[in-house]
């Protein structure tokens, strides 16, 4: 039997990683953890992939994978390290997680996740939408609740350049969101 801890590891330590740029950007006290966010992007994304008609499974996988390297490497904001470095050190901690896992298995869970990074299948490009969607989500949220004690604007900027490519569910979704002034009116 092989040993799945490597794995388990990796899994719950999202739970303890903070998003950075919720604390750094915007100055909310004990923001989401990558756990948090992938739970959510789950659950959003099954349930607009099913209304998309895109392979929901397929999409699930992906975003599990996603941001599990995160729980070796840290969650970077953009621009704090090359997006090079970004990519050889969560392939390298991705090589390390899946290790343990048998090989058939650690095969298919490579494959979604290079899929992933690659983004050019529909299901990949739908995951990173989704990503920003969640984002979007989030921020509203935070508005909502008041716990942001910097501007959120960029964060519905980052979205909608991430979201709004396709004239959709998603797109509208976000434009539902986004403040009056981030949408240009």
């Amino acid at each position: 039997m092989k040993d799945f801890q490597p794995f388990f590891d990796a899994v719950l330590g999202l739970k303890t990683v903070d998003r950075a740029g919720w604390a750094a950007k915007a100055g909310v006290k004990n923001p989401e953890s990558v756990a948090d966010h992938t739970y959510s992007m789950c659950a959003i994304g099954m349930a607009l992939s099913d209304i998309m008609g895109l392979d929901t499974g397929k999409v699930l996988r992906m975003i599990i994978l996603h941001d599990l390297a995160e729980s070796v490497v840290g969650d970077y904001m953009p621009g704090e390290i090359t997006a090079r470095k970004k990519v050889e050190q969560e392939k390298k901690a991705m090589k390390k997680i899946l290790s343990c896992i048998p090989a058939k298995a650690r095969k298919i869970h490579e494959k979604a996740w290079l899929e992933y990074l690659q983004n050019k299948t529909e299901e990949a490009r739908f995951v990173h939408r989704i990503d920003k969607l969640e984002m979007a989500l989030q921020a509203d949220r935070y508005r909502k609740e008041r716990r942001a004690k910097n501007s959120l604007d960029q964060f519905f900027a980052s979205a909608h350049r991430g979201v709004a490519t396709d004239s959709d569910l998603l797109t509208e979704i976000l434009k539902s969101l986004m403040p009056a002034k981030s949408r240009g009116k």
